[in-house]
């Protein structure tokens, strides 16, 4: 069964669910969220067209989500956009799942997206695993580095900055330099599948292994050649096969 459904986040800013059921009882739950400033639930489903088919074939409930501020929220400008809010929404998620599934769950989560993940698997128990490509562990340093330089050391003082794209209060900045992930990797105990490509200009391979050097559960898979998308540097299937093959060891 596929359904939608809305929740007011403890952000306090409404948000949205897509869910792939399975069953009332499923063995697993994944949650996913997708990475940038947009996202639709429904675009992150499609794209993992393989993996909540995978899911529906073992029992394992799928759930994307409309993250606040994505843009699909009349309410929710783009440009007050803070990531800290949406890890309250990633928790939310976690709750609703614990309370009407009561299933383990694993955590997906790209770019930024592995940058809420991160800081959502500290949440709860019934984080049993996370699923990671290309995480922003350090996004607030992936900003400075992107940047216009000028731009970047004049923020502060002028209140507003361009920031991929999007015109953003300092406080942005602040948001990301509170949430930088480094600081919760030791605690993670839970087994960690990481993707990351060698050439990736955006986010750095060097901070996944930084992340790497401080926690033995995770799983670096390194990507030859691939960038921010690993596009043809990985073989059609294989990064499905991996993540199916680490899920089933959780069930």
């Amino acid at each position: 069964m596929q359904y939608s459904e809305g929740l007011m986040s403890k952000s306090g800013k409404k948000i949205s669910i897509l869910v792939f059921e399975s069953s009332l009882n499923p063995k697993l739950t994944l949650i996913e969220s997708h990475g940038g400033y947009m996202g639709t639930k429904e675009k992150v489903a499609e794209d993992n067209k393989e993996l909540v088919e995978f899911a529906e074939k073992y029992n394992i409930n799928y759930i994307s989500i409309d993250l606040s501020n994505n843009g699909t929220q009349k309410d929710q400008p783009i440009n007050e956009l803070r990531y800290s809010n949406r890890v309250k929404d990633v928790e939310t998620v976690v709750d609703y799942v614990t309370n009407k599934y009561r299933s383990p769950i694993v955590l997906v989560g790209s770019s930024l997206g592995g940058l809420i993940t991160l800081n959502s698997a500290v949440y709860s128990p019934n984080i049993k695993g996370v699923v990671l490509n290309c995480a922003a562990v350090k996004a607030h340093i992936c900003v400075e580095q992107t940047m216009d330089q000028s731009e970047f050391k004049n923020w502060k003082e002028k209140g507003m900055a361009n920031v991929w794209g999007v015109p953003m209060n300092y406080d942005f900045y602040e948001d990301l330099v509170n949430l930088n992930a480094m600081k919760v990797i030791q605690s993670l105990t839970m087994p960690i599948l990481w993707f990351h490509g060698s050439d990736d200009m955006v986010v750095p391979i060097s901070q996944a292994y930084e992340a790497k050097s401080k926690n033995p559960n995770i799983e670096l898979v390194l990507v030859s050649g691939g960038g921010h998308r690993f596009g043809d540097k990985m073989q059609s299937g294989e990064w499905e096969k991996k993540v199916e093959d680490f899920i089933l060891k959780l069930i």
